[in-house]
């Protein structure tokens, strides 16, 4: 799949980008890399096979943190059963970096095409990630929870109006991307702006701090209830609809070691960040929405106990290829 995407991205801008010099244009290029099937190409695989990898952090049973939010996950994400030895999870991170490098690869490419066009210097880049990957601490593989591990995705912006080699603190979220996005192509973003939430990158980067509550959200798969993260300067605040939250000090423990929801202490902060949260929305609501759509797709697709007869797919398909359970 990233073999041809990185591929058909470079024949665009040779072919595409360079058309006409006068008119913007937008290319969005989405790698699979790195995800499960954590596969590597050897020459990627082979870099990282006999190195001395640490072991994830809390991996150790007595260690992990035993929120009901993350038992849940932990149990309907099994991949702990399938690893009988620290070399078996050492394994899995081995491919893990291989596919991060074979990223790298591919986005050289690209960015070899743009510098060889002439196009580089008139281009915005930005690149981030949907998400990230747990990788094994505190005994958990994949997505789908609110540690910094998976929402703490990079995002980096270079090009034309944009500052070098500064570091930007302010929360952001991929809502940003759109008002970032259609600015750079020469739309005013006030505008078209509607009530959506996002603001300029490349603003941020200059200094602007927007006054507003960033929100990240979760209903998928490994949950039986609704997770919302928020950030309130140094505490990130994680809410979830039928369970406890959670609280922690990025500042002070930014591996999100010590949960302090009960701490006496940060009584006030829990509830500055509750009252936050509800400013955006209402989880209960959000959740039992969500929740509703989630059964009406079940019932769409012959129900629950079909849908877990049929199955789920182990891998995107490549482009080209037809979507199969078997």
């Amino acid at each position: 799949y990233d073999k041809e995407i990185c591929s058909r991205a470079q024949v665009w801008l040779r072919e595409q980008g360079t058309k006409d010099a006068g008119k913007p244009w937008v290319l969005f290029v989405s790698f699979v890399a790195p995800h499960f099937p954590l596969t590597a190409p050897p020459e990627h695989y082979y870099r990282y096979w006999d190195r001395d990898l640490p072991m994830p952090k809390l991996y150790a049973r007595k260690a992990r943190p035993r929120h009901p939010y993350l038992e849940d996950y932990r149990n309907s994400f099994c991949y702990d059963d399938y690893f009988e030895s620290e070399a078996d999870v050492k394994r899995a991170l081995t491919g893990y970096f291989g596919l991060v490098s074979y990223l790298d690869e591919n986005i050289g490419k690209v960015l070899r095409a743009l510098e060889e066009t002439g196009l580089a210097a008139g281009t915005r880049i930005m690149y981030t990630s949907d998400h990230g990957d747990n990788l094994g601490a505190r005994g958990l593989w994949g997505k789908s929870t609110m540690y910094e591990e998976v929402v703490g995705v990079p995002l980096i912006l270079a090009g034309p109006g944009v500052p070098r080699g500064k570091r930007v603190g302010v929360p952001v979220s991929h809502v940003d991307a759109y008002p970032t996005i259609v600015e750079t192509a020469g739309v005013p973003f006030a505008d078209i702006r509607d009530e959506h939430p996002g603001a300029s990158l490349v603003e941020m980067a200059h200094g602007a701090t927007p006054e507003r509550t960033v929100l990240s959200e979760y209903h998928g798969m490994g949950s039986t209830t609704g997770a919302f993260m928020i950030r309130l300067q140094c505490y990130k605040y994680v809410h979830y609809a039928k369970y406890p939250p959670q609280l922690f000090d990025l500042e002070k423990d930014p591996e999100e070691i010590h949960d302090r929801a009960r701490d006496p202490a940060l009584a006030t902060v829990l509830e500055d960040c509750r009252r936050r949260l509800y400013a955006v929305c209402d989880p209960a609501e959000v959740d039992k929405r969500a929740k509703a759509r989630q059964a009406e797709l079940l019932a769409h697709n012959g129900g629950r106990e079909a849908v877990i007869r049929r199955g789920d797919l182990g891998f995107t398909p490549a482009p080209g290829f037809a979507a199969t359970f078997e």
